[in-house]
């Protein structure tokens, strides 16, 4: 037998058809595929049947009846003893007053005093006294060189005692000076003067600002 020889052209175009053939299976089989996914998404659903469960209600317990509380039988209070009287306590004892002497006696007060407040009521406001105006002191006078009046404000048995007063004195401002006088019997005392004044009335305004601010009880005296 004579076997026969294929040329290459045969062979390819051999090839070419084998391919074909696979693409066209392969094109079919994707084809059949999403044709039955898509009848299968437009066809009918089966029904689902649901069924509830019904829970039947558990039975419940009754409550225990309640003990009532036993009450506790009330004690008689013991009546209270009466005293066997004599003759002798029937009669009035002698703190009592006498009889007929009523008329002396002073009647007890039936009315709380005013001051007391009475229940419900509120206690009344009793007003703080008022507070002490201290006096203003009056202005303090000039002196004058030739004034005929001073003010005696202390006197002492010791100079320096006086010279100390003078000097404090001075220092706020007041025209002060010293004076010896003798008593004879009582010795040498120094005064302490304050101005001198023109007038009774300057002197005795001056008197009245020492005893106000520098508490000084002065003394108004003619030179």
């Amino acid at each position: 037998m004579v076997q026969q020889v294929k040329s290459r052209t045969q062979r390819r175009m051999e090839k070419k058809q084998a391919i074909l053939l696979v693409v066209l299976l392969l094109g079919i089989s994707l084809v059949s595929f999403f044709l039955g996914i898509m009848i299968g998404r437009n066809g009918p659903t089966p029904a689902v049947v649901s069924k509830e469960t019904v829970t039947k209600p558990l039975p419940v317990a009754p409550n225990p009846p309640v003990p009532a509380k036993a009450e506790m039988p009330a004690v008689p209070e013991p009546a209270p003893k009466k005293e066997a009287l004599t003759f002798y306590d029937a009669l009035p004892k002698g703190e009592q007053p006498p009889l007929g002497s009523g008329i002396n006696l002073p009647s007890e007060a039936k009315t709380s005093p005013k001051s007391e407040a009475q229940p419900g009521e509120a206690a009344p406001m009793v007003a703080a006294p008022p507070a002490p105006v201290k006096a203003a002191a009056p202005p303090l006078p000039k002196t004058v060189s030739q004034g005929a009046y001073v003010v005696q404000v202390a006197s002492f048995k010791q100079l320096p005692d006086a010279i100390s007063l003078r000097d404090r004195l001075v220092k706020k401002g007041y025209a002060v000076f010293t004076q010896e006088a003798d008593l004879g019997d009582k010795g040498v005392w120094y005064r302490v003067m304050v101005g001198p004044y023109a007038g009774s009335a300057a002197a005795g305004q001056a008197a009245e600002h020492l005893e106000i601010k520098e508490k000084l009880a002065g003394i108004v005296k003619k030179q």
